[in-house]
């Protein structure tokens, strides 16, 4: 019985240990590696530069990163399916400095693109509807991006500890609300632009930003009232 108890016990322990570790690996490791392990799918088709999952009889996800170009283009097709989807933590760490993906991609997954600090450029779909957690978590060199109008949903993290100095979101009937923690510890934020489409933005969603984030939105929008509510420096534009 006692052995029973304490094999129990310690099997309570390990899954408390787990869930302790579970998150957005937002703790910066001096070894610069990211806290957290986020499996891969095997991939079905492999090319030169990547390895892909056959999402049904006409779409792929990338799973793998297997090139050592630093510039990535992510292609539209491969062998007669088109590329949709970009994988959970394909290319997590990788020493890579710009992206350029397709307009056939519409979801990127969780931690696709996470601790590149080196990454500089990233020119995303214009058909893009998801970004998953913590996609752009801690690129550091990522100063700045452009947002599809096409977005729906945006994932928590998405933007935690990355180097971005503004954003602008874009007007969009489909993405009104900003992503939980969306800007969370990025250090160099300064400004950001808000359409009137935008109705709710989350109290955590620049929580840990170190310096004064002046906010532009058109008047009487949400946005400045969001603004004035929360002590944040605002201008008003015209839209």
């Amino acid at each position: 019985m006692k052995r029973f108890l304490c094999a129990l016990l310690a099997c309570s322990m390990c899954a408390t240990a787990a869930v302790g570790f579970a998150g957005c690996g937002c703790t910066d490791n001096t070894d610069n590696k990211p806290g957290y392990v986020v499996p891969t799918t095997v991939p079905d088709l492999k090319s030169d530069d990547f390895g892909f999952f056959i999402i049904n009889d006409n779409q792929l996800m990338i799973t793998e990163y297997l090139g050592t170009n630093k510039d990535v283009v992510i292609p539209e097709t491969f062998n007669n399916y088109t590329v949709t989807t970009i994988g959970s933590s394909v290319f997590n760490s990788k020493d890579i400095t710009s992206v350029e993906m397709p307009d056939s991609i519409t979801e990127i997954k969780d931690y696709a693109f996470s601790s590149n600090r080196n990454l500089k450029s990233v020119k995303l779909s214009k058909n893009l509807e998801t970004l998953g957690t913590n996609v752009f978590f801690n690129c550091r060199s990522l100063e700045s991006i452009e947002l599809p109008t096409t977005l729906k949903d945006i994932g928590v993290y998405a933007f935690a500890a990355a180097g971005l100095k503004s954003v602008t979101i874009p007007e969009s009937d489909t993405f009104t609300k900003l992503g939980e923690f969306m800007f969370y510890q990025c250090q160099e934020l300064t400004e950001v632009t808000l359409p009137s489409t935008v109705k709710e933005i989350p109290d955590n969603a620049f929580s840990d930003c170190p310096n004064p984030i002046t906010i532009k939105a058109p008047e009487g929008s949400y946005g400045i009232d969001y603004a004035k509510n929360n002590n944040f420096a605002y201008e008003e534009i015209s839209e």
